[in-house]
């Protein structure tokens, strides 16, 4: 796998009930939570902090603390919002970084990007960052020249859908051992398979779907069969699983395990989230669900667990994107 493994990590502890640890986070992040803010990303932190060994509350208020920083020197124009520093700063937290030195190698790294001729991409940029101090500790241009070769053999198959919003998923593939162009061939393989052999819809979601599975260097054929069934076995279980999901069944699709056992492990995860949170949406509890069933069904398998970050951060632009979404609609409404 292309990330490095959460064995070398510092404190990486797998907890025994992730449920409940993830409820131990989740009270404790609430508790600082402003009457206006996004309970999304307090989810998403509590789900980034799981396997973070440590007081929930002293990790809460490190995190909280992060975020701030963060806040003063990411400016609005920036397009990193209260809701996304959160979980950024709960990822720094997670990995023992202060935020002063993510935010130092974040101009550098930003100025290589503009060097290289990558166009400028706001938040989906410091995802990128994020993701390669993930893979390689210190960034260097090389990294940054691989990152735009592989975004622009994904431009090459996709140029009507590839953009800026791609950067951290081209990051996550920085990794990989392949020429760029050949990742760029090999995604857009996945892709077309996912559409032609499981009828799923073309578009963004897809592509995504198609950027996490190809980390795992499975070849076309093999890994959609995995999906395929993993999907099927979903949806047989009443879960609806729509084109925002299928980053969720993409993720799950590496864990060596009958499809049955882990859609009966996310339902069963899904039910209690449901009980304990009962405001939260059926999307939303199936999307934690999966995430707290990967980290009980990985264990302590650092190869595997580290796939969950690249669904935390595409989780962030999920977040990114509806709120620009929800921008653009209400500029819409009040011209109208």
């Amino acid at each position: 796998m292309p990330f490095r493994n959460l064995d070398g990590d510092p404190g990486f502890v797998v907890p025994p009930d992730p449920l409940a640890r993830f409820d131990e986070l989740l009270t404790a992040l609430d508790a600082g939570r402003g009457w206006m803010q996004d309970k999304v990303a307090i989810r998403l932190a509590a789900i980034t902090l799981l396997v973070t060994p440590g007081d929930a509350k002293r990790l809460a208020a490190s995190t909280r603390t992060g975020s701030a920083v963060l806040g003063e020197r990411l400016g609005w124009f920036s397009g990193v919002d209260e809701s996304v520093r959160l979980v950024i700063a709960a990822q720094l937290v997670k990995a023992d970084a202060h935020p002063e030195e993510f935010l130092d190698d974040l101009e550098r790294v930003r100025q290589m990007f503009r060097a290289d001729g990558l166009r400028r991409g706001g938040v989906y940029e410091v995802l990128a960052v994020l993701v390669l101090r993930r893979l390689f500790g210190r960034i260097e241009h090389e990294h940054v020249e691989r990152l735009h070769g592989i975004y622009e053999a994904m431009k090459a198959h996709h140029w009507w859908l590839t953009g800026p919003e791609d950067f951290p998923a081209c990051a996550m593939l920085v990794g990989r051992p392949e020429e760029p162009a050949a990742i760029g061939t090999g995604t857009d393989a996945i892709y077309k398979a996912l559409h032609e052999q499981a009828g799923l819809s073309r578009g963004d979601p897809l592509q995504t779907a198609a950027h996490i599975l190809y980390l795992g260097g499975v070849e076309a054929p093999v890994i959609v069969e995995r999906f395929s069934g993993l999907l099927a076995a979903f949806r047989a279980a009443g879960a609806k699983i729509g084109t925002r999901e299928y980053d969720e069944v993409a993720i799950l699709s590496f864990v060596a395990q009958p499809a049955a056992n882990i859609v009966t492990t996310v339902r069963e995860l899904e039910a209690g989230l449901r009980t304990r949170l009962k405001w939260l949406s059926e999307r939303d509890a199936l999307s934690l669900g999966a995430s707290l069933a990967f980290v009980r069904l990985v264990g302590a398998s650092g190869e595997l667990g580290t796939l969950a970050d690249a669904k935390l951060l595409l989780d962030m632009q999920t977040i990114v994107t509806a709120r620009q979404t929800a921008s653009i609609a209400a500029m819409s409404a009040a011209t109208t």
